[in-house]
């Protein structure tokens, strides 16, 4: 029977499930597992469901028909919709408590690993964290393994597992990880009241997180300067370029008591006259720029004028986040392949009134442009790793 679906957290939430099958059961079929990862691990066909596909491989893990390490190869590498990495070396491969525990306990909140990878030489490590969530029951509902606060005002409470996912190798660190929604108690003991549904902060976490594994590897890993190869080295080298397609989808900016948060809607056509979003609005400034000096529109002068505006507004107005994407034109049928896209957080230009500025990372767009891992393997790239 599946019963992680009651709890509407894109997380593991622990019910008081027993260890073993029924654990394993439970984590598999969670939003943690994508249903195409377990139903290339199941290796069965038919018309079969998420929680199908959850159970067989639990039975594999408990008979011990299946090597855990191709499940928890198979997690780790998984696309998130976070990231932050740093680049630099370490010392030492250190060995934490076994992953594979996780898949049949709730385990503790440290570091399990390492997951190695039999292609290459990057090697995983996964950081659990533990984090209350709440639910008011019904007197009906009350079990026995239910866990009340009080006696009046019933509330069940159960422990969701968050997992960050560190790779490493030669040259880098990368942190991936997905957000999800928490609540707290509040008001009077005797009458505890829930919060309604937050944002679980993660920029707190993260930087200890990189300490922690700093310390026990001996590395020397440094945040690059993510603004400088986004909006400096990959601007200068992609955006005049007629064979890719960069889109300007969002900016955050703060500058001279302007705060600005412009962001594209609706679709985007590169070519023709349908042009939208911020590339719209910049045309339009530019056009009417170029009216009020008195000079004849042309497409060139259009273009610079136009550049020079995203350029001030995006590169030179205390920009503290943007989002942008990137595609490869094909010569043979014109089709785009996609290759990167991200709403990326600076850290370098003064206060913020978000704490999600004093982090530097990136939100990764799974659909069509492969998340967490095709964004790190991007930029690795573009840092000549």
């Amino acid at each position: 029977m599946s019963t992680q679906s009651k709890i509407s957290v894109e997380a593991f939430t622990d019910q008081g499930f027993p260890g073993g099958k029924t654990f394993c059961t439970q984590f598999l079929y969670s939003p943690e597992f994508s249903s195409n990862t377990l139903r290339t691990l199941a290796k069965i066909g038919g018309n079969k469901t998420k929680y199908d596909f959850a159970d067989s491989l639990a039975i594999a893990v408990v008979n011990q028909t299946i090597d855990p390490e191709e499940i928890l190869r198979a997690f780790v590498k998984q696309p998130r919709k976070w990231l932050s990495f740093k680049i630099g070396h370490c010392k030492k491969q250190p060995i934490f408590r076994p992953a594979k525990d996780l898949l049949t306990s709730f385990g503790k909140d440290t570091w399990y690993g390492p997951i190695k990878d039999d292609n290459s030489s990057r090697r995983w490590y996964i950081r659990t964290l533990k984090v209350p969530f709440y639910e008011k029951i019904h007197r009906a509902q009350i079990t026995s393994e239910s866990k009340i606060s009080n006696s009046t005002n019933p509330v069940s409470e159960y422990q969701i597992r968050w997992t960050v996912i560190a790779e490493i190798d030669e040259h880098y660190v990368a942190l991936s990880w997905t957000g999800f929604r928490h609540n707290e108690l509040k008001g009077d003991p005797s009458d505890s009241q829930i919060e309604s549904l937050m944002q679980f902060p993660y920029w707190y976490h993260i930087p200890q997180f990189f300490n922690e594994l700093a310390e026990e590897c001996q590395a020397d890993w440094e945040h690059i300067s993510l603004e400088k190869l986004i909006l400096q080295e990959l601007w200068d080298k992609y955006l005049g370029d007629s064979q890719y397609i960069w889109r300007h989808l969002r900016i955050r900016a703060d500058n001279r008591g302007v705060a600005l948060n412009a962001h594209s809607t609706g679709a985007y056509t590169p070519e023709g006259s349908d042009i939208r979003g911020l590339q719209a609005l910049s045309r339009q400034l530019a056009s009417s720029a170029i009216k009020a000096l008195n000079v004849l529109e042309t497409p060139a002068i259009l273009h610079s004028v136009e550049n020079s505006l995203l350029r001030t507004l995006i590169q030179e107005w205390g920009t503290k986040s943007y989002e942008f994407s990137l595609d490869r034109k094909s010569d043979a049928d014109n089709k785009q392949k996609s290759l990167f896209r991200a709403h990326c957080y600076f850290t370098s230009n003064g206060p913020s009134s978000s704490p999600l500025d004093y982090l530097q990372h990136l939100n990764c767009f799974i659909k069509d442009y492969g998340g967490s891992s095709q964004a790190l393997s991007f930029l690795l790239s573009e840092l000549g790793y």
